[in-house]
């Protein structure tokens, strides 16, 4: 995740107790918004160590220029929860984490007519409209996200094709021995008709074939993907809570 972050930004902030990293909080500016994860050793817990990293990263971050600031924490864990809440975080959304699992029967053959190809910058204005229509991001928002992606490493933004047209995109980051499927949207005049089944195939395949876990996140209020991504054989492991900061408080 701290892999391709820009030299002069002031986004990771570290504890070290000794010649040990004991904590670490991150900041991701996301089109408009700021997300903030972090986590602390377990043996180094309620030392006050997060707290100090969040205040530095306060100081250090213009929060007010963002559109929304959010942080996320394990829907399990009560103290990250604490935490948040302890600084004025307001409950925004949870996230399903889910895994492909390999359920012993052959995965299903893609619609050979859908195909997957890296994304260009020509392919800018395409993007930026499934965007706006499947994610509700502003012009700007889309733009910032893709001209990041363009230049991360281990990041894959793919453009989805069905005889030759576009018809939508996805994002792949390898992260370890896991793939994470990002940003999959299919534009909403094609929709219902296998294509967003098709590409998890392909992408599901190539994990396989490449001997890679595959991870993708949803919306606990998107049943409708869920239900797509549990009949591809995706399971749900575990919930993260997302919390919006109220920087006034």
């Amino acid at each position: 995740m701290l892999k391709s972050r820009p030299a002069d930004a002031k986004l990771d902030f570290f504890h070290y107790s000794g010649d040990m990293l004991t904590g670490f909080l991150a900041l991701y500016p996301l089109g408009g918004g700021l997300e903030v994860c972090g986590m602390v050793h377990p043996d180094y817990r309620r030392q006050g160590i997060f707290t100090n990293l969040w205040k530095d990263a306060i100081r250090s971050a213009n929060v007010s220029a963002y559109k929304t600031v959010l942080l996320n924490t394990p829907a399990s864990s009560s103290s990250g929860i604490g935490f948040i809440e302890s600084q004025g975080g307001v409950f925004c959304h949870s996230e399903y984490q889910m895994k492909w699992h390999d359920d012993g029967q052959t995965v299903t053959e893609a619609d050979p007519s859908v195909q997957l190809r890296s994304a260009e910058l020509a392919d800018m204005e395409d993007i930026i409209a499934i965007d706006q229509e499947g994610f509700e991001m502003s012009r700007e928002e889309s733009a910032e996200i893709y001209s990041s992606l363009l230049q991360e490493t281990g990041t894959r933004p793919l453009i989805i094709k069905r005889d030759g047209v576009t018809v939508g995109k996805v994002s792949l980051e390898d992260t370890g021995s896991d793939t994470w499927i990002y940003g999959f949207a299919v534009k909403a005049s094609v929709r219902g008709q296998g294509i967003g089944r098709s590409t998890l195939m392909l992408i599901v395949s190539e994990a396989i074939a490449r001997g890679r876990d595959i991870w993708l996140e949803v919306a606990v209020q998107n049943p409708n993907a869920l239900r797509l991504y549990e009949s591809c054989g995706f399971k749900v492991m575990r919930q993260q809570d997302y919390y919006e900061y109220m920087a006034s408080q």
